[in-house]
This record gives structure tokens, sequence and C-alpha cells, in this order.
């Protein structure tokens, strides 16, 4: 059987800093890369951030994350309106600083980071299942 930590939560940054302390206990007790850990964090932060700025009518968030062989998934389902990350906006790092309007960034490091990103909506909610390669044992 595979690791697997499963929360749900509200969509604020208490939930967030919870599901922080905990996730990264779960991934280091089950041997994940640092690296990899590093980018769940991250990763997590941005969804759940957005989630609690942008996601008019969410109420709950659950979140599962499960170590699998060289891998580690993680998928987060709420009930707010529907929104595909994979289709916002490209970022421009090439605009000035001065005129970039700061929307898009958390987007633009959430597709730098995963190696896969996954999007359903699911009956009255949203379903995303992000992927990062990392082999378990290594850290």
């Amino acid at each position: 059987m595979t690791p697997r930590l499963q929360r749900t939560l509200t969509p604020d940054l208490d939930g967030l800093v919870r599901l922080a302390a905990e996730s990264r206990a779960f991934l280091a007790g089950a041997g994940v890369d640092p690296g990899a850990v590093f980018k769940v964090q991250l990763g997590l932060e941005e969804v759940l951030r957005n989630l609690a700025e942008h996601a008019a009518g969410a109420g709950q968030v659950r979140v599962a994350i499960q170590v699998e062989p060289e891998r580690v998934a993680v998928t987060v389902e709420d009930d707010g309106k529907p929104f595909d990350p994979r289709t916002g906006p490209p970022f421009d790092p090439s605009q000035p600083l001065e005129e970039r309007t700061g929307r898009g960034m958390g987007l633009h490091l959430l597709r730098q980071l995963m190696d896969e990103i996954h999007y359903e909506r699911a009956g009255s909610g949203n379903r995303l299942r992000l992927v990062i390669k990392a082999p378990a044992g290594t850290g």
C-alpha cells in the first residue's frame, strides 16, 4: 500500500499552515526527496492561496497526497467556481517589472514546478491533480 495523507480544510491561511506542517512531516517520513518535498509544499501553497483569494463559493477543500513509486501525486478538490489552472494566460517575465499586474505569476510557478497538471470539473466541484516525479527513499 502506498503512503497517503488526506485532509479536509477550509480555504484559509490557518488551514494552509496546518496542512503545510503535516504534509512536510508526512513526505519526510515517507522518504521523499527533499527537492520534491519543496515542490509539493510550494505547489500546495500556491493552489490553496488561490482558492482562499479567488475561489468564490469554495467552502471546503479536500487534499490527498499520495507517495507512489517514482512520484508524488497531490489531488486538491474544492466546491468553488470552475477554474482550470492550465488555461490561465501565460506569464510574460520579459515585461518590465513596473508594467506587470502581479497576476499570473503563481500559475507560471505552478506550471514550472509540476511535471504534470490535470484538471477536471467533477460534478459541482473542481479536481486538480499535480504530479511531481521523485523517487521515494532518497531523502
